[in-house]
């Protein structure tokens, strides 16, 4: 029998290089749109006591998959609870592609970040454009990139405009020091499979 009380938010930590959790990720898109309500709690408003962690520097990232993220784009102001200084909307890159004109009118209100980086094809003119807050390399993708001479400086793109450059991996790929030397800011533990969005 399932649990109509059971949290399906499974967060996702996010450490710094130095180790320390900074932040937290749902593991599952807010209110996805296929989900029954009736097993969603906090649906009205996430950013509550119950899910508070300990720090309250601590950002809290919540991934929207595109219906939702047009939802959010046709009326800003029902979603004036994720207008939080310490909360970030997750998109994915065709998201990205299918609404950046509406969503860089968003950035004064919003802060996004960019998750499961640069599919095959990207255009990467339009990455290095938006002012994300953060981006978030797959695994798979770091592991494929980090080590050529480029990398360090196409993420220094990136920290320099202010964004946070995050590894999404079930242990951290590298050690503190070698992520600082290449311009990577942390890792999220993923405890999912597969890309956090789904297209």
């Amino acid at each position: 029998m399932r649990n109509s009380l059971y949290n399906p938010y499974v967060t996702e930590p996010i450490h710094h290089v130095k180790r320390n959790v900074t932040g937290i990720c749902y593991s599952v898109p807010y209110l996805q749109h296929n989900q029954d309500s009736r097993n969603i709690l906090n649906t009205s408003n996430i950013i509550s006591l119950h899910n508070q962690i300990a720090t309250e520097a601590a950002l809290m990232i919540i991934p929207v998959d595109d219906f939702r993220l047009r939802g959010i784009i046709a009326v800003p102001d029902a979603w004036s609870h994720l207008q939080n200084p310490r909360v970030r909307i997750g998109i994915n890159y065709s998201s990205l592609v299918a609404h950046s004109a509406s969503l860089l009118e968003l950035t004064d209100e919003f802060d996004f970040w960019l998750y499961d980086f640069a599919p095959p094809g990207a255009d990467w003119r339009l990455l290095e454009s938006f002012p994300f807050s953060g981006i978030v390399l797959t695994e798979a993708f770091f592991k494929d990139n980090y080590e050529k001479f480029t990398f360090p400086f196409f993420m220094a793109t990136f920290r320099d405009k202010g964004a946070d450059v995050i590894v999404r991996s079930q242990t951290p790929p590298l050690t503190a020091e070698q992520f600082t030397e290449i311009n990577i800011s942390g890792w999220q533990q993923q405890r999912s499979d597969g890309d956090l969005i789904s297209s």
